[in-house]
């Protein structure tokens, strides 16, 4: 029996795919049809297109699916599905993963990404077999956006710079000069161009200029906090939080986040969130002190194109 490989071309065999992707275990047809419509509703609001969705079927059975995501900064995200009837034996799947890779390649895309949990032995494996490595774990952590902390005589010290065209420059400078010695997602320094890192920052949420922000301590810039509006959730992201090496220890990051929760408290917003990895124990340890707990763990695997 022969097994075909091709893009869906009307709304059915669209959510033939989407099942596949979306089948959890102990979920009813039912429930899967609902996480359907939400994806889509989100897709279309977003403006997300569905034209790198790709299907492997035989004799009217879906056999495997892989989806790839275009974003910003040339980089794009897969998706492969989670049930194990999918993934076994691997080699459908890390031929959906194999087309969408030369697909992008060709599209100039650098980098593809995917998230799994932690157990997820099998989704590992296929990824592993399609040319992926892992990079991190990364850890969702939430706070509620009223808490309210203290000022600390760092604060009066720092000033702050809001992004627009003229500091364009000078953001990328000063996010450049924070991966020194960073602990974050350590191998993907030097991997991605920070036209392409910054473009990717911008893309996450609602970007909105005004949060994008350097502080500055004695006219020299100390840190920079990248905030961006997440609707769907009512909250506010910390996209990217970093302190140059030299301000290190000194109360600069406690007065990035000390913003943050203001600035989401006067959007109305319920909640401050964020990643980090699971190896940036300085980090933990004061978004901790902030009130953040963990929502959540995601191994994050990255294939160079």
């Amino acid at each position: 029996m022969d097994m075909t490989t091709f893009r869906p071309s009307d709304k059915a065999q669209v959510r033939e795919a989407l099942a596949a992707l979306l089948e959890r275990p102990g979920l009813t047809r039912d429930e899967i049809d609902e996480h359907i419509d939400v994806l889509l509703r989100y897709l279309e609001r977003r403006g997300i297109s569905l034209e790198h969705l790709v299907v492997t079927r035989q004799d009217e059975m879906v056999m495997g699916a892989c989806l790839r995501i275009e974003g910003a900064g040339r980089m794009s995200t897969v998706f492969i599905p989670t049930e194990s009837r999918f993934l076994v034996p691997t080699a459908t799947t890390v031929a959906l993963l194999e087309e969408l890779s030369a697909e992008a390649r060709r599209r100039n895309v650098q980098l593809l990404q995917a998230t799994v949990v932690p157990e997820a032995a099998l989704e590992a494996a296929v990824y592993r077999e399609a040319g992926f490595e892992r990079l991190a774990q990364l850890i969702c952590m939430d706070s509620e956006a009223a808490r309210i902390t203290p000022p600390d005589r760092t604060d009066s010290e720092v000033q702050w710079l809001e992004h627009d065209t003229n500091a364009h420059g000078l953001f990328a400078r000063v996010v450049q000069s924070t991966y020194e010695r960073s602990l974050d997602c350590v191998a993907l320094n030097g991997v991605r161009d920070m036209e392409d890192i910054l473009a990717s920052h911008k893309a996450a949420g609602e970007f909105d200029p005004r949060f994008w922000l350097i502080a500055s301590v004695d006219g020299e810039p100390a840190g920079v906090i990248l905030l961006s509006r997440q609707p769907e959730r009512w909250a506010l992201e910390v996209v990217y939080m970093g302190v140059v090496p030299s301000r290190r220890g000194r109360g600069c990051g406690a007065a990035m986040l000390r913003r943050a929760f203001k600035i989401a408290r006067e959007q109305a917003l319920e909640t401050l969130t964020l990643t980090v990895d699971a190896g940036n124990m300085p980090a933990l340890g004061l978004y901790r002190r902030f009130g953040f707990t963990e929502t959540g763990r995601r191994d994050v695997w990255i294939r160079k194109l």
